[in-house]
């Protein structure tokens, strides 16, 4: 058996091996270069996936810090909204309650004045029997007393309406309209 080897390129070797029994066969076979070459090539692969792998994980990593970011910061100003609203409550609850003190008086002068002036003409009518000379002076005194009592009624009545009137609007206005801010706010907030 005889092996002849001629160079056909520089990175290629032929052998041609002659046997006893057969033709001869030529081989190429893969030089150490080609080798090199390729074990280069698929590191070089390996590195650029590598990096890009690197690369996509910062981006999403980038990413996702910017959406917590701008979570967080939405959470946040909801968070002082909502300290805000809580604030503006209180405030609101104090004025209406400071209105509806304010209300209790006037209502609670009314009622004395008008229990005053009840008194007195009570006091005048009583007065006025025992001074009648009469049957007459007496019902002509009832009469009137009847007649001016009837006109006391209707207008205390339309006084207390008039002022539980005021009251609730005093009351009530401050509180609609805290009402009215907050769902703005809330709208703007969730918008």
């Amino acid at each position: 058996m005889t092996t002849t080897i001629k160079k056909k390129t520089a990175d290629t070797t032929e052998k041609t091996v002659s046997g006893t029994n057969g033709p001869k066969t030529k081989v190429e076979s893969t030089s150490v270069n080609e080798t090199v070459n390729k074990t280069v090539t698929v590191e070089n692969e390996m590195k650029t996936g590598i990096e890009s792998a690197a690369k996509g994980y910062e981006q999403i990593f980038t990413f996702s810090q910017a959406q917590a970011e701008k979570v967080m910061t939405t959470f946040y100003k909801q968070y002082e909204d909502a300290a805000a609203i809580s604030k503006e409550t209180a405030d609101l609850a104090t004025k209406s309650g400071n209105s509806l003190s304010a209300s209790y008086q006037q209502f609670s002068t009314l009622f004395t004045d008008m229990a005053q002036t009840a008194i007195k003409k009570n006091m005048a009518v009583a007065e006025a029997f025992l001074a009648a000379k009469d049957i007459n002076e007496v019902s002509d005194i009832q009469t009137k007393f009847a007649r001016e009592s009837f006109d006391a009624l209707v207008k205390n009545g339309t006084e207390i309406t008039e002022l539980t009137t005021k009251v609730a609007t005093e009351v009530a206005e401050p509180i609609r309209q805290q009402v009215t801010q907050t769902f703005e706010k809330m709208s703007k907030t969730a918008a």
